[in-house]
């Protein structure tokens, strides 16, 4: 067998009767052609100013059908106005949740919503505080300390 495991054990595993050792689990995944990344686990902080505002140890990407889906923000995003869905497929309806979620989402709506790559390319045309933009760029524009527009 290409993984290197004998069958009996691999019916084992998928029948939820074994657990595969590490070993073990990386030659099946290789065998089925899979890729192993391992990932530093996501942390978060926040900035001191006044309105302090969360930030992540590193960015991270979402699923396609998660990063481009529809969403209608809760009471804790969308706080004034009638209710309103976004777009996620859709530039300008992104970069406006996307701005709306960095400055007043915790980590678990930054997670949730913001995509790694997307951000990156629509952190030039977002409008965030000072220092939001601060904060985030050494993440989405390395070498850059301000790349987006900011608001006052």
């Amino acid at each position: 067998m290409l993984a290197g495991v004998a069958r009996p054990n691999v019916a084992a595993y998928e029948a939820g009767r074994r657990q595969p050792l590490f070993d073990s689990a990386v030659g099946l995944l290789e065998a089925a052609g899979a890729e192993i990344l391992v990932e530093p686990p996501l942390t978060w902080s926040w900035t001191k100013g006044v309105r302090p505002y969360a930030v992540p140890s590193r960015l991270w990407r979402l699923a396609p059908e998660a990063a481009l889906r529809q969403f209608a923000p809760g009471p804790t995003l969308w706080w004034s106005g009638p209710a309103r869905t976004f777009d996620l497929s859709a530039r300008p309806d992104r970069c406006r949740l996307y701005e709306i979620v960095l400055r007043e989402g915790g980590p678990a709506d930054i997670e949730d919503i913001v995509d790694g790559v997307l951000l990156c390319e629509a952190w030039p045309d977002l409008v965030l505080p000072r220092e939001l933009v601060a904060a985030w760029a050494p993440l989405v524009s390395p070498g850059s300390a301000a790349h987006a527009p900011m608001a006052p």
